[in-house]
């Protein structure tokens, strides 16, 4: 259980993440987060009433879980429109990357995605997936082009 959960009347204030995906979902929490169910921007789930993390901390295997869950969306949102070009892509995750100090051929795509929620100017997921038809051979590729 969460300590924002533990404390309900607790005098918090910081960011909250999701119990599923562990990416962040608001920032500025005070209190237990979030008031009333509410879904997640990333793997769409719902968070019950003050079920929101203080932390990104994740049980082990949780992130890999999220990347199923956002390759699966990116998946059946590609609705066969107009997509960033591969080198767009491979820009996208190496900029991402580096700003996180990663290696572009070790970003986690959850990683990619909090970014993304947070930067309109990168290429989403559907992008991701329609140039590359994966994750992995996506930042493999960038990496062979840096």
């Amino acid at each position: 259980m969460s300590e924002l959960a533990q404390q309900p009347d607790a005098d918090v204030t910081g960011e909250a993440y999701c119990p599923h995906c562990f990416l962040q979902v608001a920032s500025d929490v005070d209190g237990p987060w979030p008031p009333e169910p509410t879904r997640c921007q990333h793997c769409r789930l719902m968070i019950g009433p003050s079920r929101g993390r203080p932390t990104s901390e994740a049980n082990p295997g949780a992130r890999g879980t999220a990347a199923g869950v956002f390759a699966q969306q990116a998946k059946r949102a590609d609705d066969g429109g107009e997509h960033a070009s591969a080198e767009e892509v491979q820009e996208a995750i190496r900029e991402v990357a580096g700003r996180l100090g990663f290696a572009p051929e070790r970003l986690l795509m959850v990683d990619y995605q909090q970014e993304v929620v947070n930067d309109s100017e990168l290429p989403g997921l559907t992008d991701v997936f329609a140039v590359y038809g994966s994750w992995k051979k996506a930042r493999r590729e960038a990496a062979a082009a840096a």
